[in-house]
């Protein structure tokens, strides 16, 4: 099983949704269907790629021989996208870099593992959030359905998730034994800027807490999950 990306130009904006459902008709070869066009930001990312894995240049499978690569087959490419498939043990360390180059050539890249759309900076908010997961890449400037997603994947192995607005305004979530809970409970943690704004609550659903998550990436003032906040001591 390979950890799959793909990557293509979109002019404005588009959901993780809408990019899922473009990346399933990629994946069936219907680039007319997916509604990607050519791009020479494509090409540029093709050529940077093989600059930096050279065994990518190979026909079929010809990145199998290199030991060292962390593909799996060789690159699904068109002038308008390409399909890229690595090792799940390598994901970690080799993903990041494909999401940050697209980004450089102002391409969006789609993680299909997660169902999140990686924006190019240029279709990014200007205040936009991001978002650490435990488990996965980090995402800038995530849709509402991104961080509810990223909130129901929590798990005992996918312990925590971060959601931070600008540097010392953040909200962040752990579950279970690892934030010092019962395997079913929730820390949830707020600063709003200073130290002294800092405070924690403890929850049992995780509703309350994709509810929390939402509200604080729509700028909500007042939650509407009612908890007690603790300030937290420094």
């Amino acid at each position: 099983m390979s950890f799959d990306l793909a990557v293509w130009f979109e002019p404005e904006r588009v959901s993780a949704s809408d990019a899922a459902g473009k990346y399933d008709r990629l994946c069936a070869s219907d680039l007319a269907g997916a509604g990607v066009v050519a791009s020479e930001a494509v090409a540029a990312f093709h050529q940077a790629l093989i600059m930096e894995f050279p065994e990518l240049s190979s026909a079929g499978d010809g990145c199998r021989q290199v030991a060292a690569s962390p593909w799996t087959a060789g690159l699904d490419v068109s002038a308008a996208h390409l399909l890229m498939a690595m090792s799940w043990s390598r994901a970690s360390e080799t993903a990041p870099d494909v999401v940050a180059l697209a980004g450089r050539h102002g391409l969006v890249c789609f993680d299909p593992q997660a169902e999140v759309l990686h924006l190019p900076p240029a279709l990014r908010g200007a205040d936009a959030l991001s978002l650490q997961p435990c488990v996965g890449l980090k995402v800038e400037d995530p849709d509402l359905d991104v961080i509810e997603r990223a909130v129901r994947r929590l798990s005992a192995e996918n312990w925590f998730l971060i959601l931070e607005k600008r540097l010392g305004r953040y909200l962040q979530v752990g579950q279970g034994p690892n934030a010092g809970l019962s395997a079913s409970g929730f820390a949830v943690e707020h600063r709003d800027g200073s130290p002294d704004r800092h405070y924690r609550c403890v929850l049992s659903e995780k509703d309350q807490v994709a509810t929390i998550f939402a509200d604080f990436a729509s700028g909500e003032a007042a939650w509407s999950v009612d908890a007690r906040w603790d300030k937290v001591s420094m």
